[in-house]
């Protein structure tokens, strides 16, 4: 399959699971809704390797290879947590992250953790924690990206991906 059929059905297909719309898509990327829409039907035949960078960045995913960035194998709540240990003294607990992101209720006292792991964590780990719980729980991946949502919109986290 040529590479830019690849990245068009990669890009819909993170597009849709994370839950964003071509516009909201054109807006993190850089590029234009109407590129965006061109590419997910097949009529766009030439992006230039900086804008196709662009909007796999915006989406978590990497150019050259047809998959999401992926990290260790059931690692990537681990990678989550850590992500907020960061900016607090304070750790979130891989369990407690795991239940906020299953059952869409944050432990007390771990808000601004959860908050920092949706503010700051790369959208190539989000996606990946995302499959980790379809895996672990059987959970679509597109339920944990808008229990995800969700709790940003609580948590009143400003970025892109979750506005």
């Amino acid at each position: 399959m040529p590479i830019l059929a690849e990245l068009s059905t990669a890009a819909k297909q993170r597009r849709v699971e994370i839950g964003l719309s071509q516009v909201q898509l054109a807006q993190l990327s850089g590029l234009s809704r109407a590129t965006v829409n061109e590419l997910e039907t097949g009529k766009l035949h030439n992006l230039s390797l900086l804008r196709a960078e662009k909007l796999a960045n915006a989406l978590g995913l990497s150019l050259g290879v047809t998959r999401p960035r992926a990290s260790k194998e059931g690692r990537a709540l681990e990678l989550a947590a850590r992500t907020a240990a960061v900016s607090y003294g304070k750790k979130l607990p891989v369990d407690s992250l795991e239940d906020a992101l299953l059952h869409g209720v944050v432990p007390p006292g771990y808000l601004p953790q959860l908050r920092a792991v949706l503010e700051e964590a790369p959208t190539g780990v989000l996606a990946e924690v995302a499959v980790e719980i379809e895996n672990k729980h059987d959970v679509d991946r597109r339920k944990t990206w808008q229990v995800m949502r969700t709790l940003a919109s609580v948590l009143k986290v400003q970025r892109g991906i979750w506005n």
